[in-house]
């Protein structure tokens, strides 16, 4: 980042203020130029170069990133060192409140902060307190120090919880579904249903919502996964579509999956473009 002064007086001189932010440029030396654009007809440009060094100063022995199923108990741990001479003292951690996902973080999962040698190296340590329901769960801890150039250090924590059975898409968007007017025409889309864990999933049966929808279901892998082919056979009549699939399984707390299609029905034929 750079301020100026934008008008120097003839004779006396002018000040250009630089920034540099050392938490985006990687540790070590760096070179950084910059170009001073001036309606002098002799020195039109001036070139300037700002040169140092960025310093780490804590390193951290794992990322806090998971990944497991829903009834799973999840942990994540890193060791937090002091890198510079200086002592360094973590003295308190927060949630980072612009995280997306603070709200329901703070209450799901559990930290804790522990010193191993003061000044020096710290672990840190974060759980969920309940089973989470599957997604992704991304928030940021800051830790507040006594350090006058680096008050807070933020670390990211990502939390990601697989189902036991999932539909792959969740939903199958057909787009634009031209049907010649008075007709019908049918358009076939696939899925998949599969165990991310265990051997047993059975899919006995998948119930459309509409009659214009047709399924088959077959069994690729034993007890693991089946690939499912959907016939959609829309009448001439223009606007949006949506139908929904009911996939009945034998999976305990997957019973019941859902799976919805999307699409706009137009009658005629599309035009290709003209060269």
């Amino acid at each position: 980042m750079a301020d100026f002064d934008k008008v120097i007086p003839p004779g006396e001189e002018g000040e250009i203020k630089v920034k540099i932010h050392g938490r985006k440029i990687r540790p070590g030396h760096f070179n950084k130029g910059y170009t001073v654009k001036t309606n002098d007809p002799k020195r039109s440009r001036v070139i300037l170069s700002i040169v140092g060094d960025i310093k780490k100063v804590f390193g951290f022995s794992n990322d806090m990133s998971i990944s497991g199923f829903v009834d799973e108990d999840m942990k994540l741990e890193t060791i937090i060192t002091n890198l510079i001479e200086t002592p360094i003292n973590i003295t308190d951690f927060k949630w980072s409140g612009k995280a997306v996902d603070y709200a329901r973080l703070k209450d799901k999962l559990g930290v804790k902060l522990e010193t191993i040698e003061k000044g020096r190296k710290y672990r840190l340590k974060v759980w969920n307190k309940e089973n989470l329901s599957p997604g992704h769960y991304m928030g940021d801890i800051v830790l507040m120090t006594d350090f006058d150039k680096l008050k807070e250090k933020t670390i990211a924590v990502r939390f990601t919880v697989t189902p036991d059975v999932e539909v792959h898409p969740r939903t199958i968007h057909l787009g634009e579904m031209l049907v010649p007017e008075g007709m019908s025409k049918s358009f076939d889309r696939n899925f998949r249903v599969i165990a991310a864990r265990g051997d047993s999933l059975k899919v006995l049966s998948v119930i459309p919502d509409r009659e214009d929808v047709t399924v088959k279901i077959q069994e690729i892998e034993p007890g693991k996964a089946y690939r499912g082919t959907i016939r959609i056979r829309p009448q001439s009549t223009v606007g949006r579509y949506s139908a929904s699939l009911k996939i009945i399984t034998n999976y305990p707390g997957y019973e019941e999956l859902k799976l919805r299609v999307k699409g706009i029905v137009r009658t005629g034929v599309r035009r290709k473009a003209g060269r």
